[in-house]
């Protein structure tokens, strides 16, 4: 395979090796390739099954010369192999090599390019990427919020398999300077993939002023009939002997969960949008509570049974 040269075929039937003139060398009028043989290379690029990765980064690099940054970078982002993006492809496709080297001309990706790469990351299953490419959908205040504070990421981290048994998985979040940002905005979201869907975890301060964290499912999810249980974890405080309980929240008996966008019939079984609770305590607006760490994070703990 290292010694045989990836064939790409365009309009004039010529191999790859021959790398497409730059653009700057023909007419400001005429692309030295046209859209349709830059689409065919960039196919071959995220599904021909006799590509070596070694040489994906040359026939990016090559390609990526017929055009304008900006021109290239657009045509990456144009859904325009199937419905889907080439970078939509790279992933679903497991081509990582070809994923990496067409982002590095992407610097900035579209909404229609994000919403994209939500799918691809659902369907694989890839909290991972999801999380890299910082594609949850949140408050849109909470961007700007979070740097004014000089607030780092959340984080998420999501276990399945390795013993926990089928259709079940944890996910454990740290969502920084949590009181802080709830009392502002009033409103966070948390969004992960797992088990092939894109679940968000949601707390928020209602206009009785209390504070209820639940669980949903984000646009273009299967619906399912979840078990959850969240916990809240408490920290020790310095003089204080007894340790205080995790908070928990728990649905015993699962109604089927739905994304919100999208009318369903269940039937019988009744049919939710979101699960939630509400807070049993005041703690949110507590400075001295035990359920931030000394950092202002507060520590959740999703586990989730599908029926």
């Amino acid at each position: 395979m290292g010694s045989k040269s990836s064939k790409v075929i365009d309009d004039s039937k010529e191999s790859v090796s021959n790398a497409p003139p730059p653009y700057s060398t023909t007419s400001e009028s005429t692309p030295a390739v046209s859209a349709s043989t830059l689409q065919t290379c960039i196919l071959d690029i995220v599904s021909a099954p006799d590509l070596t990765p070694f040489s994906v980064a040359p026939i990016v690099d090559a390609c990526s010369t017929t055009f304008s940054a900006a021109e290239f970078s657009d045509f990456l982002q144009t859904l325009n192999i199937e419905g889907h993006t080439a970078l939509y492809w790279a992933i679903v496709n497991e081509r990582r090599e070809a994923f990496t080297a067409l982002l590095k001309f992407t610097p900035e990706l579209s909404s229609v390019c994000s919403s994209d790469l939500r799918l691809a990351c659902m369907i694989t299953n890839d909290q991972a990427l999801f999380a890299q490419l910082n594609l949850g959908n949140t408050n849109p205040k909470d961007g700007p919020l979070r740097r004014s504070l000089g607030c780092p990421p959340d984080d998420v981290q999501v276990h399945s398999g390795d013993g926990l048994g089928e259709n079940h998985f944890v996910a454990h979040f740290r969502i920084r300077k949590f009181q802080k940002r709830i009392r502002i905005i009033r409103d966070l979201s948390v969004e992960f993939v797992a088990e092939g869907r894109i679940w968000s975890l949601k707390t928020s301060i209602w206009p009785d002023g209390k504070c209820r964290i639940g669980f949903n499912l984000s646009r273009h999810s299967f619906p399912v009939y979840p078990i959850g249980v969240i916990v809240i974890e408490a920290h020790e405080k310095p003089g204080c002997a007894t340790p205080s309980p995790a908070l928990q929240f728990r649905n015993s008996t699962p109604d089927i969960l739905v994304p919100c966008w999208i009318k369903y019939d269940g039937g019988k079984d009744p049919v939710r949008i979101v699960y939630s609770w509400k807070m049993s305590t005041d703690w949110v607006m507590d400075d001295n509570t035990k359920y931030v760490d000394s950092d202002g994070t507060l520590h959740v703990k999703l586990e989730m049974t599908l029926k």
